[in-house]
This record gives C-alpha cells, structure tokens and sequence, in this order.
C-alpha cells in the first residue's frame, strides 16, 4: 500500500525536541490554570509518575508528523494546537485539582447510528444494531456542543457504522472543528476517495479502521461479511490519498493471541505505512456476553510483552505506535466516565461503549462502576519484578 498522505514517522532528536516543547506547552498551559509555576510543576511531575506506572522507566522512543502537528495516538489532540492546550488544561485539573471546580473529561465517543452492514463475532450492540435512529442532527449538535463548552477536546465518532449518517458526520465534524480534535471508527464500508475527501475538508483529522486479522478469509469470517476485507484496505487508501490519519483497531483474541497473530498484524501494519494499531480486547458483552472471551494473565502478559517490545525496542522504531489500553487500565484504572464518555444513540451518557451504567453527575472524580475495571483488575500480577521484564523485553533478549 502506498503512502500518499503527509504523515511521517518522528525518531531520535526530533522527538526529543518534540516531547520538550510539548513539556513547555503543557507548562504554560498549568500556569494559565493554577496562575502559579510551582503548581503547575507539581501537576507535571504527577502526569509523569501517571505515566511510569504504566511505562515504569522506559520512555517512548517515536512519534508522528502530520501536517506540521505532532502525536502519539488517536487519543490525544496533535501538538501544537487549541484542542492539546484545552486537553492538557483539564487533564491538569484531573491531577491536582485548581479549585475552579472544572470538568475533567476531555474525550467524547459519540454514538451517531446504530445502522451497520456487518454481523460482527465481537459486537457490543447486537441487541441494538439497526435499530432506529432516535436522535436528530440537531439534537446531536446541542448535546455534543454543550459536553464541547464544558470541556471536551477529543471527539470520536462511532456507530454501527458512522459513515450511515454521512451528511449529519460531515455536518458535525464542521460544527466542532474549532475547538476539538476528531476522529471517526469505521469498518471502511463506504468510504470511498470522494467521503475522505469531504471528511479532510470538514476537519476530521483522522479515521481508525477495524481489522481483526491479517488473513482476508478469516478477517471477514469474524465481521460477517465477504468484502470486510477489501473494504478496509480500500479505506486505507483513500484514507491516505485525502490526507487523513490512519489507525487500525484490531480485537485480539485468544486464539489469535495463542497463534502469534497481533506480531504478524503489526508486520503488515507496518508494510501498508499504518501509523498506530489500537488492540481493543474482547469483552464479555454485546455478542460475547456470558462467553469465556475476556484475556487470562498468559494472554495480557503476552500482549503487554508486545505493546513493550513495538514501542520501546529501538529494532521497532519504523513499526506503528502500538496501543493496549488494557495494559493502562491495570495500572491506572479506567476513565470511563471520568476521562471520557460515550454518548449513545438515545442521548443517554454512559462511561464507554460496554459498561450501561448510566453517568448522571459530570464532577464525579472516579470510574463509574467499570466493568473494564473489574476485568484487569482481577488478572494475575506477575511474581517478577517489573522493570527486569521491561529491560528484558526492550533489550529483546
């Protein structure tokens, strides 16, 4: 697959520099919220030990360039920019709170339609796919828009499949593009060269595609469809061809886990130019709910022993940003409904796209009940010390 787009990969000195000036934005953007240095350094020095929970003492070795703006994942606004300072901004409230009683949630999942061609195996919503779609544009654009005011910068669209409601997407993206960072999840159906086109234009910045196999057949076996496929390498491409970003969402399970396929996936990832794959782990609800789908400790040792490897290994620095949310939430816990929401289809704000509960109080400074939560949670610790095995690991010995 040829890379057409403006993305590049960020290494060694550039990113040093890089990470040192989103430091000194990050900085700046403390004192504007506390109105005092020694404030917004203590702020600092709690996202980083945030961060070594998670990473111990390796440090990220790349990054990407897109357009002359910066970044890591699909999570976090590009550097520099409005949405990274208004993200930043609240994230710094998170941690030490400026007694300007703030919102903290920064990311929005939006779920814009329920309509999707595909028969997922992994589904969160079969029992709602297709349903009728109870919300209007405009009633999407007051929700969106007052969750906007209070303080979201990172907004992703979602679905079924969101490219269902093209126009109201295009209309949306449009309305927020000021003030956020945007993204959309599809399956590729429908996204044709002309749709990545008006999607660029209307300030998405870019869009994850689901791939759940690096084989066509069994890739489209797991989405219930015979052009999943063909789909998704197509969407890459006019993806790339129109300028916008693109990351793969890949469902890791068991099986594949067992086989060794997320290390193949990431191969191919890296063949096609892909910039970051995002592993979102099967979850016991939707399709797969009452089934044994959830990842035991061999199979989070396993996948975290990669997420490791790919992004602080320097044989891996030309392999895309390898992301686990997973590994983060057994550290640090979950931020649905805190960090992050979803609005569903109905306009009901829940934590994420597998925990119902409903969020009623925006100021709450905690998960809400998370079923993610309780999941990780109850994985194994290893007996081994940790930063042996990340030193292990990233020698790749």
């Amino acid at each position: 697959m040829k890379q057409q787009n403006k993305y590049r990969p960020v290494r060694g000195l550039e990113f040093q520099t890089v990470r040192f000036l989103a430091f000194l934005n990050m900085f700046w953007v403390g004192i504007r919220l506390y109105r005092n240095p020694l404030r917004s350094l203590a702020a600092l020095k709690k996202l980083q030990e945030h961060g070594k929970k998670v990473l111990g003492e390796s440090k990220m070795r790349k990054a990407f360039c897109f357009e002359g703006k910066y970044g890591w994942d699909m999570f976090h606004p590009l550097w520099p920019s409005l949405a990274f300072n208004r993200y930043f901004y609240h994230h710094l409230e998170e941690v030490i709170p400026s007694g300007r009683n703030l919102y903290i949630q920064r990311l929005l999942l939006v779920t814009i339609t329920k309509k999707c061609p595909l028969q997922c195996e992994h589904c969160s919503e079969g029992e709602t796919l297709n349903n009728k779609d109870r919300l209007t544009r405009d009633e999407l654009e007051t929700q969106i828009g007052g969750l906007v005011e209070r303080g979201i910068s990172a907004i992703v669209y979602s679905g079924g499949e969101p490219l269902h409601r093209f126009d109201d997407l295009i209309y949306l993206a449009q309305r927020f593009r000021k003030m956020t960072s945007q993204w959309v999840y599809s399956s590729g159906f429908g996204l044709t060269e002309e749709k990545a086109e008006k999607m660029k234009a209307a300030g998405i910045e870019g869009v994850a595609i689901s791939l759940d196999h690096h084989e066509p057949e069994k890739h489209n076996l797991f989405r219930g469809h015979a052009e999943s496929y063909n789909w998704v390498v197509q969407a890459l491409e006019n993806c790339h061809k129109a300028g916008l970003i693109t990351c793969v969402n890949l469902c890791p399970t068991k099986a594949y886990i067992a086989a060794g396929g997320p290390a193949k996936f990431l191969n191919l990832m890296r063949e096609w130019k892909v910039p970051m794959v995002n592993a979102l782990e099967p979850r016991a609800t939707g399709n797969y709910a009452g089934k044994d789908v959830e990842l035991s400790g061999s199979e989070f040792e396993e996948l975290k022993a990669l997420f490791y490897r790919i992004n602080f290994n320097k044989k891996y620095e030309d392999w895309p940003i390898f992301t686990v949310p997973a590994v983060a939430r057994k550290y640090v816990g979950c931020g649905g409904g805190n960090r992050y929401l979803l609005l569903d289809y109905d306009g009901t704000l829940r934590p994420c796209p597998f925990c119902k509960t409903i969020v009623t109080d925006l100021k709450e400074r905690k998960s809400v009940h998370c079923l993610a939560d309780r999941s990780v949670s109850s994985l194994p610790q290893s007996n081994d010390d940790e930063s042996r095995i990340h030193k292990t690991i990233i020698s790749g010995s």
